[in-house]
């Protein structure tokens, strides 16, 4: 008598677990191109506080020559979408939307590819799903009709430490690309090419204080050919051993080129002062020739 009782809760359980787990919900192939998208009618209706289905796209894409791989899920509260979410393990990831139509709930994958083809299998347990929410679906090539649509937005997460050809991204934050140790929260082995690159900077206008303490033509020129390169600036050799802090570098180089506005600031001045004297000493040395050529005329009379 345990035994047939046994057997009974057995198979009352299979078809428990069987009735969460739908497998498959429709096929669809289309050897073709869609005209308008991909409509997926469903039997889910769109009814507050009824169903939190998980629903799995897998297949092939031949148009983009990538595997379909899609989990969708979403909760209907208070005549809304509620949280709807994709996540893909493909390489596939068309736009999403979801849409009522007769009071039941249409996924539609916003895309036209060529040759889609994917099966759908789904769960729901424990928000008044049925068996026959998850029957006589359909798919089709139509253009939504309806009023209430959302675009379902993607979302994926990861944990650990994330391998890829020729590189890895860290649990810590830190990716490498051409290599898989990373010891910053980007290093690259490689040429980096963009077209354009912010850096956080301080900036250097701190040489145009009052206090700032410019050093002489002079003194520079003897620290250059004592050490080989500008005061402040860390020689070639550290920089080829050690890289470059390309925040700090920027304003090293600002400074310098402040500083060089200073000095030509200091010789325009220089050279206004010399212009001038220059110019008095023409006045002067015409006044001279003509008091000579008066001078020496008197004295030939």
């Amino acid at each position: 008598m345990k035994k047939i009782l046994l057997l009974l809760f057995a198979f009352a359980l299979a078809l428990c677990v069987k009735a969460q787990v739908y497998n498959p919900v429709v096929n669809y192939y289309y050897n073709g191109t869609p005209n308008h998208g991909v409509k997926i009618k469903t039997n889910i209706p769109f009814k507050h506080g009824l169903g939190m289905p998980t629903i799995i796209i897998e297949g092939y894409c031949y148009g983009t020559k990538t595997p379909i791989g899609l989990s969708l899920t979403w909760y209907v509260y208070d005549g809304n979408f509620i949280r709807p979410k994709l996540s893909s393990y493909g390489g596939y990831i068309p736009e999403i939307k979801l849409a009522v139509e007769n009071g039941k709930t249409v996924i539609f994958i916003n895309d036209r590819k060529y040759y889609n083809r994917f099966t759908i299998r789904a769960f729901a347990f424990g928000k008044s799903e049925s068996e026959s929410m998850f029957e006589g679906w359909t798919v089709t090539d139509e253009s939504l009709n309806s009023t209430k649509v959302v675009t379902v937005p993607y979302e994926n997460r990861f944990a650990g430490n994330i391998y890829f050809p020729q590189g890895k991204w860290q649990d810590n934050g830190n990716v490498g690309i051409g290599t898989t140790s990373p010891n910053h929260k980007l290093d690259v082995k490689g040429t980096i090419r963009a077209q354009e690159l912010k850096v956080d900077m301080q900036g250097a206008d701190f040489v145009f204080e009052e206090d700032y303490q410019l050093r002489s033509l002079e003194e520079v020129e003897s620290f250059v050919q004592e050490n080989k390169h500008l005061p402040d600036v860390a020689p070639a050799k550290e920089m080829q051993e050690n890289g470059v802090n390309q925040s700090e570098m920027n304003q090293k180089l600002l400074q310098k080129i402040e500083e060089l506005t200073l000095y030509v600031i200091e010789q325009n001045k220089l050279n206004q002062i010399q212009t001038k004297e220059l110019k008095i000493l023409k006045e002067e040395n015409s006044e001279l020739k003509k008091i000579t050529g008066e001078i020496k005329k008197n004295i030939k009379q």
